[in-house]
């Protein structure tokens, strides 16, 4: 009898378990591959390849990150966006290797969060289950998200553990505590770009070739950052190049990194380094047998933390000639093809940095000493609304920043695009702030813009980029009270060059992209030329091999192109006022003289100011930037 109740006892407890788990799959079925817009359940296993959205409000595709990652077809004959939108999803995530050309896209790292909270000390787990988003996928992108295991400080928590290759992680937040990412896979490569990365114990550990570029690394305890175990037959392990090591309050003995398994590589190329580091920088993990294998090196490190004469005795610091090994292309060489769907590598489109404000103070404070660079410090009055999506490309995004005087009202009141330098192929949109900073402080909506440089995309794509950057300022005019009739285009050197151009083809579509999601012109009312080159083949011109990258070929290869992206010659009855500001080098004003003389016959009206001993971008430093402030506000309103 005992033991027929005990069978008896059994076999319901199988048939309960049972019941459990078809339920379980049924209520899980009804999530997965449905869209909630509509309330209907849809079979869409494997089949989805267009783009999806997310959201937990209902309002997209799909409420929970894990259906979508379901619905997506294997193998995508295309690239799409996962568009995540604000929300804190706590699911666990897996991507398998079948997901591959997908940009996973969050409304930014403060509103987009994918959280967990497994760890070590949870069910037996072991480190590598404890991830809360597990990638396995190939070409892939994570942007303007954060990924964050909150279990704490319990032993081994995993946030990221990627081991695809080709993955990029774009302005990411990874949060944890100890092992909060890993970095892994032998023949995996990875980029991180702008991302804050926190820890306590080797919070980014693994055997990936992984570059981290302008990331915040932050050190939560004493303890170690990296923990690699780079592969012997792997030219590369983990790579840092510029980022900012900083730690918590109280933190002020942290390792640059320790080595997990022999042969670990960890280089610091140009790192900012707290006065948590170290002096020694480095631990063996008590082998002094790994020491004879492990590489680890630095180059150019600043800060309190800096300190290569304390360092380990088997501890490198490259020299300027291994340094310049370390570019991308190196780090990421692969057996394969390097180009993503778009025809880019697939870590990004190269672009050339060199243009900057501290690189052109280094150049020109040589031979005059009494320049003072401008920073784009706050001003009081101006409000600031930053990085705003002006254009989608598919692959990317370009932006723009707006600044308006406070307390403007609902008066329209006249706006000002600022178009950047870098001979169009360096340079990026905040070398304009402070100029765009002190003309909204006057009375003006001023932005600042991003556009595809050379390296990018050829000519015309800049010029489209320009106009579609006002197309979008008067479409959202009412946003900022923007009038509309009111529009300058300022541009230094290359900027200068773009400005011109885009204000003397008013109404020419030959000039504009075919981008369908904007409803104004492209007009504008006023040109500020600063040293931008007019014509770039003329007499007075020198032009040469940096103009033929952009403009897709020499003079003599394609001098159609040369012409038609010389503002002197589109000069007609379309064109608008001009204000030309010089610099000391006749060779950035090529074809002014012609240009103004024939402006005077259409009696359209220009101003010329030059600047005695001047650097071509003057702009950037005092005593001209305020003179050049003060001459665009005066032009402005002499013809306003």
């Amino acid at each position: 009898m005992n033991l027929a109740i005990s069978l008896l006892c059994r076999k319901s407890l199988v048939l309960v378990i049972f019941l459990i788990s078809t339920l379980s799959h049924l209520s899980f079925s009804q999530q997965v591959n449905s869209y909630p817009k509509d309330g209907k359940i849809k079979d869409l296993k494997g089949k989805v390849q267009e783009d999806i959205v997310v959201a937990k409000d209902g309002s997209g595709d799909f409420l929970y990150i894990a259906d979508a990652l379901e619905a997506i077809r294997v193998y995508l004959p295309k690239p799409i966006t996962v568009y995540i939108k604000e929300g804190v999803y706590k699911e666990k995530l897996e991507i398998p290797g079948t997901i591959t050309n997908v940009t996973f896209k969050g409304d930014g790292p403060d509103k987009t969060i994918i959280t967990f909270d497994d760890h070590t000390g949870k069910n037996y787990m072991d480190t590598f289950d404890s991830y809360t988003l597990l990638v396995w996928g190939n070409s892939l992108i994570f942007r303007d998200l954060t990924i964050q295991n909150t279990a704490g400080s319990v032993g081994q928590a995993v946030a990221l553990h990627a081991e695809g290759d080709r993955l990029v992680f774009e302005n990411c937040h990874i949060k944890g505590d100890q092992d909060t990412m890993f970095a892994s896979g032998e023949n995996s490569r990875q980029y991180y770009k702008d991302c804050y990365i926190e820890g306590t114990t080797d919070f980014i550990f693994g055997s990936a070739t992984a570059l981290f570029e302008k990331c915040e690394i932050y050190s939560k305890t004493n303890s170690y950052i990296t923990a690699a175990s780079t592969p012997n037959w792997v030219d590369y392990g983990y790579v840092f190049n510029g980022c900012k090591l900083t730690a918590a309050e109280g933190v002020n003995r942290v390792f640059l990194g320790r080595p997990w398994r022999d042969y670990a590589q960890t280089v610091f190329i140009d790192c900012e380094m707290g006065d948590h580091i170290v002096p020694e920088g480095w631990h063996n993990w008590g082998s002094l047998e790994k020491e004879k294998t492990t590489y680890y090196a630095e180059y150019n490190s600043i800060g309190p933390g800096a300190n290569m004469k304390s360092r380990v005795g088997w501890a490198h610091e490259l020299t300027d000639e291994e340094a310049l090994a370390f570019t991308k292309e190196n780090i990421f060489k692969g057996s394969g093809k390097s180009i993503n769907a778009y025809g880019f590598a697939w870590y990004g489109y190269e672009k050339d940095t060199s243009f900057t404000l501290n690189s052109s103070y280094k150049k020109y404070s040589k031979n005059l000493p009494d320049i003072q660079p401008v920073y784009a410090a706050s001003i009081g009055g101006v409000q600031e609304e930053m990085n705003i999506p002006y254009k989608k490309l598919g692959y990317r995004e370009l932006k723009l920043d707006v600044f308006c005087p406070e307390n403007q009202g609902t008066k329209t009141i006249p706006g000002i695009l600022f178009v950047h330098g870098g001979g169009w192929k360096s340079g990026d949109r905040s070398l304009q702030i402070p100029l765009a900073k002190a003309l909204a402080a006057k009375g003006y909506i001023t932005a600042v813009m991003d556009y595809r440089l050379s390296l990018e995309a050829p000519y015309p794509a800049g010029v489209h980029d320009v106009k579609d950057a006002i197309k979008w300022i008067k479409d959202h005019a009412n946003e900022f009270n923007v009038d509309t009739t009111r529009i300058a285009i300022s541009g230094g050197s290359a900027g200068g060059q773009l400005a011109a151009l885009v204000g003397t083809t008013n109404g020419m579509k030959k000039y504009e992209s075919d981008h369908g999601d904007y409803h104004s012109s492209a007009d504008v009312q006023a040109i500020i030329d600063m040293d931008g080159v007019l014509a770039f083949h003329h007499p007075e011109s020198s032009e040469g091999t940096v103009a033929a990258e952009w403009l897709g070929g020499t003079s003599e290869e394609v001098p159609e192109v040369w012409d038609e992206a010389s503002a002197l010659y589109q000069v007609s009855d379309r064109a608008v006022p001009v204000l030309f500001l010089n610099s000391q080098y006749p060779r950035f004003h090529a074809g002014q003289d012609d240009m103004i003389q024939k402006l005077d016959q259409l009696g359209i009206y220009s101003e010329v100011h030059s600047f005695p001993n001047s650097p071509h971008p003057y702009w950037l430093f005092e005593p001209w930037f305020t003179p050049t402030v003060n001459l665009t506000d005066k032009f402005l309103r002499k013809i306003w």
